[in-house]
């Protein structure tokens, strides 16, 4: 067995180990699309390693990096189902997670997502040293709705460039929480700031978004637009936007990935003159489902506790808590997650292990206040 980089010849049969393991249900676009795959495996800022067997890929793994903000992800992580008991999986993460994080120094921080189809992703991540961040619920959907797991592996060089005092809303406090008690953060300011809408006294208005899924027009346009407003405190790494939601009179702008395949969706950035980002994401919101999306996700700077309440006031519920993940200026900010699901939520074919549960809770307790109590609220006060 040989563990080595991947090389253009590997293409097909990269391809084939795929679909051995996941069918045709695998939605990846690096690896579903020849070209991307081609790209990748070319492109000094990937390290895509595959494991070879008697002429057989028997296992793959791909990492991407942002040299530029010192950020990497470890995903496709799969193994062929009859060589699963010899750590393969592991001995490739590793070797990959020591030469860029200490021989050679080119990142800071990787992070991962995992399936929860199975326990076996959580405890690989969690035997290298990867700090459990929160959950994806149902952000995927396949054969049946997916939920996925954050979690991250932090360098002592992103610790210490961390921005500290977070300013966070009493409703993102329980997941900060869970992710203090494994490693070393100071505590928070809670702010308890209330937006125009949070007394839901009124309806959130909507704007009116027009799509253009032009994939070279949308890209070219994202490269010569610098984020304003509300933008500049969104994140969203290893994304490209394929999607633009637009107003007629071109005010607002929303870039968002989004995948038809698996009716998932992440808010990318944008500009606009709208003031209230609770306007924006709610328009955002039902746009989407309009166009059969079943999940969105918007990754906010853990500082700006107004923003955080507008999008919960837009009906999307934090789920995870990522430290040091926007870097800029030399410096580490952390980041809160806030989704929205269009679908019923559905957790039965989920296996998590047990501290993911206490961001499941955290999340479904938030979910049931603002998608059911809050209509009996509503009632008592007419």
């Amino acid at each position: 067995m040989t563990i080595r980089l991947a090389s253009l010849h590997d293409m097909r049969r990269i391809q084939m180990l795929y679909a051995e393991v996941y069918g045709g249900n695998y939605s990846i676009p690096i690896v579903t699309d020849k070209e991307k795959m081609r790209s990748a495996i070319e492109d000094n800022e990937y390290y895509w390693l595959v494991a070879e067997c008697k002429g057989r890929i028997i296992g793959s793994l791909v990492y991407a990096l942002e040299l530029r903000y010192r950020n990497s992800k470890a995903f496709g992580a799969v193994v062929s189902q009859e060589f699963r008991k010899l750590n393969l999986a592991y001995t490739m993460m590793k070797l990959v997670l020591d030469d860029i994080t200490t021989k050679k120094n080119l990142v800071d921080l990787v992070y991962a997502t995992t399936r929860t189809a199975n326990y076996a992703p959580q405890k690989l991540t969690e035997s290298l040293g990867f700090i459990k961040l929160g959950i994806f619920p149902n952000s995927n959907r396949l054969q049946y709705n997916e939920t996925h797991c954050l979690t991250a592996y932090f360098t002592e060089r992103a610790l210490q460039r961390r921005r500290k005092k977070p300013v966070l809303i009493p409703e993102v406090e329980p997941f900060y929480e869970i992710v203090r008690k494994q490693i070393n953060l100071d505590k928070p300011v809670v702010s308890d700031v209330k937006g125009m809408y949070s007394d839901h006294a009124q309806k959130i208005p909507l704007l009116n978004f027009e799509a253009i899924t032009a994939v070279e027009f949308v890209k070219h346009r994202w490269r010569r637009t610098k984020k304003n407003s509300f933008f500049k405190q969104t994140f969203m790494p290893f994304h490209e936007p394929n999607l633009i939601l637009i107003t007629p009179d071109q005010g607002t702008e929303v870039y968002l990935t989004f995948n038809q395949k698996d009716k998932y969706s992440v808010v990318v950035g944008g500009v606009t003159n709208e003031k209230s980002f609770a306007v924006v994401l709610e328009s955002v919101a039902q746009k989407l489902s309009q166009m059969d999306m079943a999940y969105v996700e918007v990754i906010i700077d853990s500082y700006s506790p107004e923003l955080q309440r507008d999008a919960l006031d837009a009906r999307f519920i934090p789920s995870a808590y990522f430290p040091c993940a926007k870097r800029m200026i030399g410096r580490r900010y952390d980041c809160i997650v806030f989704s929205r699901t269009f679908d019923i939520l559905d957790f039965r074919n989920v296996k998590i292990i047990s501290l993911y549960k206490n961001f499941l809770r955290e999340y479904l307790k938030l979910w049931r206040e603002n998608y059911i109590e809050l209509v009996f609220k509503t009632e008592h006060k007419k």
